[in-house]
């Protein structure tokens, strides 16, 4: 077997298909740290696994063996592939020794390949399937949005994904953690049937760190409750859904709240985040005190005697009324920090209330909300 291809074409492919590999995988199944080749007439396919996921990219290449196939390992051909410059090379394999060889232009590199045949076969989603299409960017939005409000505790696993709820009239794009919430919903996407699913952390960020943004067309989804299978131009990608039913993320959204200050959001952003420099590091408290179009931003340290305040203008309609409220810095700024706009309006009620933060500027046809949760004040 033996084709030729540009190096820094197949480099791309390979750091693309390998960020699925896992090393805990590996273990359990060593020749999931492998990639496997697939070559048929002029193209080529590679393909990279772990236990839960699968993504396969093609590439054309000039084939000038006939076709197979073969398995190398992640690390072997990476390594060797990112030395090189951009230039044409041939791989060429023994199919009975698996005795590889890739030649460049002043040189060649040889190695040990192996059969494909122990490699885990592509995974058969079952016959009752759900389907959708959507833009790509309408999908690296919406992830991008939400992924960052996600839990990291595995003892509650749907709660580390991304939720999807495919509704007739909307999508509906949620992550939680149980201190943020952060809700993005796409009225131009509309689907025949409701349904939802789960995406896994890993693969949301496998989707928004590298495959999405290469994509301008349409990603056509197919999901049968378990797993879900994601082709895109370029690239095909299987993966195992978070189980679980997600909590009625509705529910804990205040319906309506009687203040509302409209902010410039650096100006927040950066504002509280010199302030918290000075701030509890257990709590990470930061006080907001709202009163004739000023927010006045505190924190303090009593073990250390450090304390800190800032004063930003803002446009608000309670009045006279003094309001305060105190976040968890570090919460606020993960929401903060997912908002593509210049000024977000928060809407409070008190203290024992969620606050909600919207962004004043958004594509036409999208919504985003941002729940968080107050901090108890210490005697009030």
């Amino acid at each position: 077997m033996k084709f030729s291809v540009t190096s820094g074409e197949l480099k791309q492919h390979l750091q693309t298909v390998s960020k699925v590999i896992n090393p805990k995988s590996m273990t359990t199944v060593p020749v999931l740290g492998n990639i496997l080749f697939e070559l048929e007439g002029n193209l080529l396919t590679l393909t990279a696994a772990d236990i839960n996921s699968r993504i396969s990219s093609q590439l054309p290449v000039q084939n000038e063996g006939g076709a197979g196939c073969f398995t190398v390992p992640n690390q072997t051909l990476i390594g060797a592939i990112n030395e090189l410059p951009d230039q044409p090379i041939v791989l060429d394999v023994d199919e009975e020794s698996y005795q590889a060889k890739i030649h460049y232009s002043n040189g060649q590199f040889s190695f040990l390949a192996s059969s494909a045949d122990t490699y885990p076969a592509a995974l058969e989603l079952t016959s009752d399937l759900q389907q959708a299409t959507l833009p790509a960017s309408s999908l690296l939005s919406g992830l991008e949005a939400t992924m960052l409000a996600a839990s990291a505790d595995e003892r509650r696993p749907i709660m580390t994904g991304v939720l999807l709820d495919f509704l007739e009239d909307r999508l509906v794009y949620v992550a939680s953690d149980g201190r943020i919430l952060v809700r993005r919903t796409d009225y131009k996407v509309k689907t025949a049937e409701v349904s939802s699913l789960c995406l896994p952390a890993k693969i949301c960020q496998l989707l928004v760190r590298t495959l999405l943004p290469k994509e301008s067309g349409d990603v056509q989804i197919a999901y049968d409750g378990k797993h879900i299978q994601l082709n895109m131009e370029q690239y095909t990608l299987t993966a195992r859904l978070l189980d679980g039913r997600y909590p009625n993320y509705n529910s804990v959204i205040p319906p309506s709240s009687p203040y509302h200050i409209v902010v410039d959001k650096d100006a927040l952003l950066y504002a509280a985040k010199r302030v918290s420099l000075f701030s509890n590091k257990a709590s990470r408290l930061i006080l907001f005190e709202i009163q004739d179009d000023k927010i006045r931003i505190t924190a303090n340290d009593l073990d250390l005697s450090a304390a800190a305040e800032e004063f930003i203008l803002c446009q608000s309609d309670a009045g006279q009324t003094r309001l305060r409220i105190a976040f968890d810095f570090d919460m606020l700024q993960v929401i903060l920090q997912g908002l593509k706009t210049e000024q977000v309006t928060i809407a409070i009620a008190d203290q024992t209330r969620a606050g909600i933060i919207t962004p004043n500027q958004e594509e036409e046809g999208e919504e985003t909300l941002s729940l968080i949760i107050p901090l108890k004040l210490i005697g009030e």
